[in-house]
């Protein structure tokens, strides 16, 4: 089924994307993929639902999605409903940053829940995240030139304006606060209140159940970026799992929740989408780097991957 007018206006900084998105779509599933960062999304307008960790997820307006990196999810809208969230990607150096700075007992934090409902205070700093951004440039249209132009906010029904409301109490003033702060607001809020970076013990919502697949994915991820010539086999990654070929190529499936060719191919764009906003190199030796014979190969890859062309996704500036 095709998928019905849903524009989306992209903006970047250094250590995030964000994106807000919005019009009617069909109910076509996304494909299980991952990103190289942590999400934050409020779910502003429409009803959605995905796999996230192997569990089917419904999100209402008011919730917070929150996905840990190579956290493997799929998704899709209920049919011909008006959408609109806002999603903030986050790199894992801000947020290692953050814990840090807030004496935090883990640096490395994890959220441990995938969905947080009713969340008034976090959507409310999110939004002035984007206004702030919006402020400071258009952002980038798409999927093309003829994409409306972007509409203010829909607030879920019930949240009060932003004046009467402060997870401390306090009044939010967003033309006081600075895209820097803005950033950090939202992401100590989300962490402290959703992730173990006070209690380590909790567990990850990304932790895999199956020790030994477990184990193939750390070997899969811990392979060197610019060796992407020399990729595993399917008996190879068998054999580091310690099962028959057959029996981990199904187990891996169940409980990642994608093949392990699909695995690390999204894991080559994770690579490719780091080096395009962190390094001057040419597209073409990105493609070339990570596995990829050519650069419109690559493009259309990324662009399903990103949901922007590697060229656009390069121009929304230095992580």
């Amino acid at each position: 089924m095709k998928r019905l007018d849903l524009n989306a206006s992209f903006f970047g900084g250094p250590g995030f994307t964000l994106y807000h998105a919005w019009g009617r779509n069909s109910a076509m599933p996304l494909s299980p993929h991952f990103h190289d960062e942590y999400l934050i999304c409020a779910q502003l307008r429409g009803t959605e639902t995905c796999h996230v960790g192997g569990k089917l997820q419904r999100f209402e307006p008011g919730d917070v999605v929150l996905i840990n990196p190579h956290q493997v999810h799929t998704g899709n809208t209920q049919a011909e409903q008006d959408l609109e969230y806002i999603s903030l990607y986050i790199d894992r150096e801000v947020v290692d940053r953050i814990a840090e700075q807030v004496g935090a007992a883990t640096r490395t934090p994890e959220f441990t829940i995938v969905k947080a409902s009713d969340q008034r205070a976090l959507i409310e700093k999110l939004v002035i995240l984007l206004e702030l951004l919006r402020d400071r440039d258009a952002g980038r249209l798409y999927p093309a030139a003829y994409t409306p132009q972007e509409p203010d906010v829909k607030r879920p029904e019930g949240l009060p304006d932003l004046s009467e409301i402060s997870s401390s109490g306090i009044e939010i003033d967003p033309e006081s606060l600075s895209l820097e702060s803005a950033l950090h607001d939202v992401v100590v809020h989300a962490f402290e209140e959703f992730s173990n970076m006070r209690q380590p013990m909790l567990r990850s919502t990304r932790r895999l159940g199956h020790r030994k697949i477990a184990k193939a994915v750390e070997f899969i991820e811990t392979l060197p970026e610019q060796d992407a010539s020399n990729t595993p086999s399917l008996d190879d990654l068998a054999s580091v799992a310690g099962l028959s070929k057959y029996h981990f190529l199904r187990q891996f499936s169940q409980v990642v929740g994608m093949t392990p060719g699909a695995y690390m191919r999204t894991l080559r764009l994770c690579h490719a989408a780091r080096k395009l906003r962190t390094t001057d190199m040419p597209i073409l030796d990105i493609a070339l780097s990570v596995g990829f014979a050519d650069h419109p190969s690559f493009s259309r890859a990324f662009a399903r991957h990103m949901g922007m062309t590697p060229s656009d996704y390069q121009k929304l500036g230095p992580l």
